[in-house]
């Protein structure tokens, strides 16, 4: 086994961890949603009252994280296919 072997097997021995995986960040048990009902109305406005309405005029939800605003709808050159 040449230098080049003995590099390789070093740079190799350092990859990876010893030991069992270790779990993902975040909650254990996924949380729930607050409500099931629909929040927009037939229009796709949010309804007056509602925590989207409110995401929407303060730019945070209810935990205060805050909210992306909905974007300009773009046209795509495969738009015609998709329709």
């Amino acid at each position: 086994m040449g230098l080049a072997g003995v590099v390789a097997v070093l740079a190799l021995a350092g990859c990876g961890r010893n030991g069992p995986l270790e779990s993902p960040p975040g909650p254990a048990i996924p949380t729930a949603s607050v409500s099931q009902a629909p929040l927009t109305q037939p229009d796709g406005t949010p309804i007056p009252g509602s925590p989207q309405d409110t995401a929407v005029k303060t730019g945070f939800d209810a935990q205060g994280r805050p909210v992306a605003t909905a974007g300009p709808k773009r046209s795509f050159i495969l738009d015609p296919l998709l329709q």
